[in-house]
């Protein structure tokens, strides 16, 4: 009894934290701010019809994907929230892949014989574990990486324990999907497996390999050459700016600043030493693109704890990152988690060898931004789930969940709770409220924090407005209703799916058709640009997906 209540507990404690997370995110930051948002925002002009070609190197089905969810956004659109609107979506999108990817770890953790209770409290941390964080809050493809990696895993473990060739058919598409998105994806996602698995790699038979081997390179040709019709550039071809021509000295590599870390942990004063942009951007904001951000929401009004700190959230990103590190690189227990704990190193080794010139130019000496940690953070996520578990696993449940509860704290202290929320904040927050998808949740309590009433964004109210005082219609003797103008509402153009129009000209008779099916013909998204060998290698993805969890459900039974 005492066992189920434990785990029924931190199985809540996790949902908890998903969800909590997830509607801070769509609050407190503007997705349209993240790193390089304009740079790839081409893909979702071409989607929506805008422009000819991409003019971008990477691959198409991540913002593809994306897409779809801005698309349906349109249904909630109001044109002077636009920002605030595709934030939303580009973070609703992430969220699934996030869930999608946090299920395949479950699968893969559980076959590993790990208690489900330690899971749980691992994820409950893992929702709002900074570089995964960050991941989920920006239209960047790493996602998708954290997405399928933990499946691809998932099969391979199968090939190599129980010689099933049809786990490595399954991985096929996965791994497709992947290299085609981008090219230092495709490049640590290739090292990162001989790392993991090429001390198994003389088991593989060569006649297990045939069907895997014609699937994925098929599928991965498939993709690329569409993705280079519509895009115009290769997935190699990657054209860096004037400012980054250039590569790091050795001394890049064991330069610190062991004092500004301390006293001077910002953006560009570590542009020459590997080891402090890491130190920093491992647990925190070092670049300003997330919750440092000077728009985002998390920085304002922050009401400051620790004083005799200079600066206490950098301060203890820094902490943190050192813990870690020493943690995962110390740890000298079962050889098989090893690699786990420390497979982001793997990322940091890319990172270090491109800002070397090793692969070409792609350094900027004045930022050292070639080795920011956002590029390998799902293999960051991977050691350090992996470390909490194993941490978990030898302490008592209290124990655990104070662990929990403080790890939890200092990331909310990290992205800059708690809040002085005085008028201007307050005006912010209720600006942004209204538009995010977990609105009727969350203004549960921010109504109550900030003592207003949210009207949370739906249809009516991104096609009608919202007014409170209106001429209401009169019924006729045949029962239909007759409608009357508002001299305060703009006559409006409403559509329905089957293409028939309508021009309202009171706020009654806007309701009535909205409720009816009809919506504003915003002129978007008119041309579908569906890309078919992308959107075939989704459903192939999606089919593998469910495969590889039945295989594994019915392995457990029978074991």
């Amino acid at each position: 009894m005492q066992i189920n209540m434990i785990k029924t507990s931190s199985f809540f404690l996790f949902l908890i934290s998903l969800f909590s997370s997830y509607f801070l995110g769509e609050i407190f930051y503007n997705s349209i701010d993240g790193t390089d948002f304009y740079r790839y925002f081409r893909y979702i002009e071409y989607f929506n019809g805008s422009i000819e070609s991409t003019s971008r190197e990477q691959g198409l089905l991540y913002f593809w994907f994306i897409s779809n969810f801005i698309e349906y956004s349109h249904n909630f659109f109001v044109p002077e929230k636009w920002e605030f609107i595709y934030s939303s979506a580009i973070q609703l999108g992430n969220f699934i892949l996030y869930i999608v990817g946090l299920f395949g770890f479950y699968i893969w953790l559980v076959s590993k014989k790990i208690h489900t209770e330690n899971i749980f409290l691992s994820f409950t941390v893992l929702n709002f574990f900074p570089p995964i964080y960050g991941g989920r809050l920006i239209m960047k493809p790493e996602i998708l990486v954290f997405c399928l990696l933990p499946w691809i895993i998932l099969c391979l473990d199968n090939y190599f324990d129980k010689r099933s060739s049809f786990s490595l058919l399954l991985a096929a598409p996965l791994l497709s999907v992947l290299v085609t998105s981008k090219g230092t994806i495709a490049f640590i996602l290739f090292i990162t497996l001989l790392y993991l698995f090429y001390e198994k790699f003389k088991y593989i038979k060569i006649k297990d390999l045939l069907a895997p081997m014609i699937v994925f390179f098929t599928l991965s040709s498939l993709l690329y050459f569409e993705n280079l019709e519509i895009n115009s550039v290769s997935l190699i071809n990657h054209e860096e700016l004037d400012q980054y021509l250039f590569s790091a000295p050795i001394s890049f590599l064991y330069n610190i600043n062991f004092s500004d870390l301390i006293e001077n942990p910002f953006r560009n004063q570590h542009a020459n030493s590997l080891i402090g942009i890491t130190l920093i951007d491992l647990f925190g904001d070092y670049f300003n693109r997330y919750w440092d951000h000077s728009r985002s929401l998390f920085i304002q009004n922050r009401s400051e704890l620790f004083e005799f700190l200079p600066h206490p959230r950098r301060n203890f990103s820094v902490l943190l990152s050192i813990i870690f590190l020493i943690s995962s690189i110390t740890y000298s227990r079962e050889k098989e988690f090893k690699k786990y704990l420390r497979v982001y190193l793997i990322g940091i080794l890319v990172l270090a060898l491109t800002s070397l010139g090793v692969f070409g130019l792609h350094f900027n000496p004045e930022k050292g931004d070639t080795v920011k940690t956002h590029y390998y953070f799902y293999l960051i996520a991977i050691s350090f789930t992996l470390l909490l578990i194993r941490y978990f696993s030898d302490k008592r449940y209290l124990n655990n969940l104070i662990l929990v509860i403080l790890m939890l704290s200092i990331f909310l202290f990290t992205y800059g709770f708690p809040k002085d929320y005085n008028n201007d904040f307050s005006n912010n927050l209720t600006d942004k409220l209204p538009t995010t998808v977990g609105c009727n949740i969350s203004s549960l309590y921010f109504d109550n924090v900030l003592d207003t009433n949210t009207n949370c964004l739906n249809r009516e109210v991104a096609a009608c407005g919202y007014y409170e005082i209106f001429t209401q219609p009169e019924e006729h003797p045949d029962g239909y209703l007759i409608f009357k103008s508002d001299d305060f509402f703009t006559p409006l153009n409403l559509i329905d799916n089957s293409g028939y129009t309508v021009t309202v000209n009171g706020y009654a008779e806007c309701l009535n058709y909205v409720n009816g099916g009809y919506y504003v013909n915003s002129n978007v998204y008119i041309e579908d640009r569906t890309p078919r060998y992308n959107n075939f290698a989704l459903y192939l993805t999606v089919v593998s997906l469910i495969l590889i969890l039945f295989v594994s459900i019915k392995r457990k039974i029978q074991n």
